[in-house]
């Protein structure tokens, strides 16, 4: 964002007050790190209007898969992945229990007390939790 702004003209560097009435005018915020999704959007397009060209936008409809899932990964195949590294790594499922109260939500803010309880979008978190183990104590993992 900042190089894009650069380029149109309107550099922190050079001209504070440019700058930041950019930000607000077409961006929604007085400050980079203030910009919501929409507001980054609107701003990069009006940046586009003077000149910058964008080398990648953001991916629409990420939803923190690891790269190595499909996106249509069942809650099986995924439970079956989260077995697996449990055996690999010779750890029981309160294992796998103890890191979903950790890391995984409900809808409503409170911790999942089970891996059968975690919602299907959450599953990843697990799977990339043991993964991370894996690596740290040198499992044998044919990826």
């Amino acid at each position: 964002m900042h190089v894009a702004a650069k380029a149109c003209g309107a550099d922190k560097a050079q001209d504070e007050e440019l700058y930041k009435s950019t930000l607000l005018a077409h961006g929604g915020a007085d400050s980079a790190s203030k910009l919501t999704r929409a507001g980054f959007e609107a701003l990069m397009k009006h940046f586009e209007t003077c000149g910058f060209k964008r080398k990648r936008q953001w991916k629409k409809g990420y939803k923190g898969r690891p790269g190595n899932m499909e996106r249509n990964d069942s809650r099986a195949k995924q439970l079956q992945k989260i077995e697996a590294l449990l055996t690999i790594g010779k750890k029981p499922w309160a294992y796998a229990d103890g890191i979903a109260k950790r890391i995984c939500r409900n809808p409503d803010g409170r911790p999942v007390e089970r891996v059968a309880w975690v919602p299907d979008g959450q599953l990843y978190k697990i799977i990339t939790a043991l993964r991370y183990q894996a690596r740290r104590e040198g499992w044998e993992l044919n990826e």
